[in-house]
Order: structure tokens, then sequence, then C-alpha cells
């Protein structure tokens, strides 16, 4: 267990709050319909070495355009402009986690190459069909089946 996820844990323990965290995953698509996503690098706090969408949580005050696009430019060094969101995807407590995420996907078009940087190692395009067989970080994975994408 990394440090951050203790103290996450310790802190759920002590101080039983209850709130709402609002993140924007990125799909980002390009010409032959695959997918762009990021492979974690293996000391993220979560989801070491797991592939997963660019994006993250909204902060204070942002838009949610303005998040995905400074998530964007973190995670992967490009520009991007956003063309529509998505479906809101409800990931709600449970015994496994006790943070009420809503995500809503945030569909992008980048300008230029995407380079690894932040908690990336690694960034590639994949097809549909290669998403269906991976296992993603978060729920990123159903994020993209909710949106009919794979």
């Amino acid at each position: 267990m990394s440090l951050k996820k203790f103290f996450m844990n310790l802190y759920f323990k002590y101080f039983p709050i209850k709130f709402v965290i609002l993140g924007v995953p990125g799909i980002i698509q390009n010409s032959r319909g695959e997918i762009l996503l990021g492979k974690r690098s293996g000391t993220a706090p979560f989801y070491p070495l797991n592939w997963g969408l660019p994006g993250g949580l909204v902060d204070y005050g942002e838009t949610l355009e303005q998040a995905i696009r400074r998530e964007i430019k973190e995670e992967i060094e490009v520009d991007s402009k956003v063309i529509k969101h998505g479906k809101p995807f409800n990931d709600r407590p449970s015994k496994k986690s006790r943070l009420h995420a809503i995500n809503i996907p945030m569909y992008c078009k980048i300008i230029g190459k995407p380079k690894v940087a932040d908690e990336t190692c690694e960034v590639r395009w994949f097809s549909p069909k290669e998403i269906r067989k991976m296992r993603l970080a978060y729920k990123h994975k159903e994020i993209l089946k909710q949106e009919g994408l794979i």
C-alpha cells in the first residue's frame, strides 16, 4: 500500500466526512477511431503502471473545460480543444472505496504530438478491440463502455 493510500485510509477512518469529487477523463480519438491512453508511472499513487484516459479532478473555481485542458497539458504536454461533454458517470461509494466520484467525460481534439509527462510513463493509441481486453485505471473502461466506444 502506498503512503498516500495509507494516509487517505487513516483520514477516512478518523474523519468520516462524506463528499463528492468531480473528475474529467479526456476521450481523444484519432481518424482511425483509436483512443489515446497514458500508462501511469510506477510511482503514481493510484493505479501505478495501469493504462488510463488523460484527465483528473476539477480544481476549485475551474470550469470543466479549464480542468481537462490543464490535465491534458500536464499529462501529455499538448494543448487541446473540447468538442463535447459525454454522459456523467456516477461512481458511488462501496466497500472497496468510500469516495463518491462523478466523472464527466470530455471529448477533445489535441494540437501536437502527445509526450510522456507528469505521472505518465508511456502514451499510445489503442483500438476499441484492444481496450476491451485491457484493465484500465479508475473506472475508465466502464466510462468508455457507457459512451459506446468499446
